[in-house]
């Protein structure tokens, strides 16, 4: 008697937790679940604020530029030189105009990275902002969850916040 209380047991108890997984998924499904979509890539074309930063940055970078615009000419001569005469040039000739050429492209390597981390954070910050107006969004228009447009292949322009967001950024 004993054995067959547990048997009865069990087969409720497994039967109370069927029902319970059931319903707890019944309830996930009857749930609206409310999703938009936001295409960052336009938004951050379209921001008023990149005009400010690209500007800044050029600003930032012109002297670099400049500078580096005629050290090109300095390395063109050397490279030509080099090419033309190093038959009859000297070692230490050969090897002044080879650190003139090396030098100049150190430089521009430099100046390629520095002006890409810049650029990095400047659009980092943009993102930032971004990222906050779609929160606000979200939050304000009930979303459960926002997808970059990218990550999509079909989308309803219902759903599309893209320009609510571009217009909070705007502000």
């Amino acid at each position: 008697m004993n054995k067959l209380y547990k048997v009865i047991i069990m087969k409720k108890l497994i039967s109370i937790i069927t029902l319970s997984t059931l319903l707890l998924f019944t309830g996930i499904a009857n749930a609206e679940t409310r999703v938009a979509i936001v295409d960052v890539v336009s938004i951050l074309e379209r921001m008023p604020q990149k005009e400010a930063v690209t500007k800044a940055l050029d600003d930032e970078f012109s002297s670099r530029a400049k500078v580096l615009q005629e050290e090109e000419k300095k390395a063109q001569e050397a490279s030509q030189k080099l090419q033309k005469d190093k038959m009859v040039l000297s070692a230490s000739e050969k090897t002044k105009l080879e650190n003139i050429i090396t030098s100049f492209q150190k430089k521009v390597e430099e100046f390629s990275i520095d002006y890409q981390k810049r650029k990095n954070e400047e659009a980092n910050k943009l993102l930032l902002q971004i990222q906050k107006a779609v929160k606000t969004i979200a939050e304000k228009e009930h979303y459960d969850l926002v997808l970059k447009a990218e990550a999509v292949f079909y989308l309803e322009d219902k759903v599309d916040i893209t320009n609510k967001v571009l217009a909070q950024v705007k502000q």
